[in-house]
């Protein structure tokens, strides 16, 4: 058992009484639901009924969709919420949009309609988020503690799991090539741009593709939005 699952199991052990599922996931760079810079989380643990929408919110997207993974990445303070019609929660407003509505029907027919999310904004860029899922409507009484719960965990967690400072540093001239190819530029294109010859902007983009761990031009530059280099 590898120290992120140990720890989530623990976390999931504390609040058994309250939570009937938990899931934790993590990103070494932040979230954006734009569909250019979205990427999956590069961790995901989920314990009890949280193991049920892992497949669907990764395998269709609606990891992207979520309000409440939207609504995590724009504030700092944990939350409660809840797809309940009626219930006051921090995404209320959010139910109406029609995008959200094959959500809401999951996750009520999963019953993991509310619960309590604590949103982890780290130094380095990174996202990560914890969240329990709840049975009663209680879930405000449970904040404060779940939250200190999170960024413990957090704080076990940090050396096991991927940071941005630990990936390849690609050079100005390295990202300024893969942007210019994310825009669809071809090489030759890229170096009447950049003012150079096109075998030194062939050069810069092996270069990356060989620092990134890329198949190829289109899978670097994936990589590199991935990774937080290209904006």
């Amino acid at each position: 058992m590898t120290v992120i699952e140990a720890s989530i199991d623990g976390v999931f052990a504390d609040f058994a009484s309250s939570a009937t599922g938990l899931i934790y996931d993590y990103s070494p760079v932040p979230f954006s639901a734009a569909p250019d810079r979205f990427v999956l989380p590069e961790v995901i643990e989920a314990r009890g009924r949280g193991e049920l929408l892992v497949e669907d919110w990764c395998g269709k997207a609606l990891y992207r969709a979520d309000p409440v993974q939207n609504r995590a990445a724009r504030i700092t303070r944990p939350f409660y919420w809840s797809y309940h019609a009626g219930e006051a929660s921090e995404i209320d407003c959010d139910l109406i949009r029609e995008e959200v509505a094959e959500i809401t029907e999951r996750l009520l027919s999963w019953q993991i309609g509310r619960g309590v999310t604590v949103p982890i904004h780290l130094p380095d860029g990174g996202f990560a988020t914890l969240t329990a899922f709840l049975a009663a409507t209680d879930g405000a009484g449970l904040l404060a503690e779940f939250s200190l719960a999170a960024y413990r965990v957090q704080d076990r967690l940090d050396s096991s799991l991927p940071h941005m400072r630990d990936r390849c540093c690609l050079s100005p001239r390295e990202t300024e090539c893969l942007s210019l190819t994310a825009e669809g530029l071809s090489s030759k294109q890229i170096a009447f741009e950049l003012q150079r010859s096109e075998s030194m902007v062939v050069k810069h983009l092996q270069s990356a593709a060989s620092k990134l761990g890329a198949r190829n031009r289109s899978h670097a530059v994936a990589l590199a939005v991935r990774q937080g280099w290209l904006g």
